[in-house]
């Protein structure tokens, strides 16, 4: 008796686990069907977690994200500046074409969250007309805060004025090699870079570690969010920052 119930114990344990997994996206921030504030009012797509960002088929080839189910953001943005700044600042075309760049194109509030390449290539009613493959098109109405379905407020609506932000696409290496005593020395192993610490390690984004760069990534795993505000890794005592700064 003991056995069966230390096994029912078990199972129970592994299978709320594999639950809190699945949740990390789904019904969180990041679920746009159902889970968030800017929820989905339609039900021929209510439930897919995955399509506001993904698509098997007819996905973005101009994007860095894979299978990218969302258009390039086309985006002016003021960019941070510092007196102590060793790295290059990006230009707009540089983000747009990065990696961040994909996540710009929600948190920019420049394109609505709904706007998508490719709906599963499935065809609408005259309310959510079906247009070309892998053009954009509006999924649902305006049935969310802010215009459209744009991202407009709170602290993830980043919006175009980027000064107030930890730069993003930036070279590592070069402001490290600037100043190397405050930077922690990138690694690389077969096609990953990263930056390591004590507490974990954060990635770079690049085919080699001299042009390796930062990007929202580097911080952020958009599909979990078992750390809050997407973090890679806690923040406590400052970790994710003494990550790659010595301070």
């Amino acid at each position: 008796m003991r056995r069966q119930i230390l096994t029912v114990a078990a199972a129970l344990l592994l299978a709320a686990a594999t639950g809190f997994a699945q949740a990390t996206i789904a019904t969180g921030p990041h679920d746009l069907s159902a889970g968030s504030a800017l929820r989905n009012g339609n039900a021929s797509i209510n439930g897919q977690t995955c399509v506001f960002c993904h698509t098997p088929h007819g996905a973005n080839l101009n994007s860095t994200a894979p299978l990218w189910n969302r258009n390039n953001v086309t985006s002016t943005y003021q960019v941070y500046s510092s007196s102590t700044m060793d790295a290059a600042a990006p230009s707009s075309a540089q983000i747009a074409g990065s990696v961040s760049g994909a996540c710009m194109s929600c948190h920019d509030g420049s394109i609505a969250v709904d706007v998508l390449v490719n709906l599963n290539g499935a065809a609408f009613g005259p309310a959510v007309a079906f247009t070309v493959q892998g053009a954009a098109k509006a999924t649902y109405g305006n049935v969310a805060p802010g215009s459209n379905n744009l991202m407009t407020g709170g602290i993830p609506a980043m919006g175009t004025d980027l000064r107030n932000d930890h730069p993003i696409t930036i070279i590592y290496q070069t402001a490290r090699l600037a100043t190397p005593t405050e930077f922690v020395t990138e690694t690389q192993v077969g096609s990953k870079i990263y930056v390591a610490s004590g507490t974990g390690d954060l990635p770079l984004y690049g085919a080699a570690a001299a042009s390796a760069t930062v990007e929202c990534g580097s911080c952020h795993n958009p599909h979990n969010n078992t750390q809050g505000s997407f973090l890679r890794k806690s923040n406590a005592t400052s970790a994710i920052c003494t990550t790659c700064h010595i301070k």
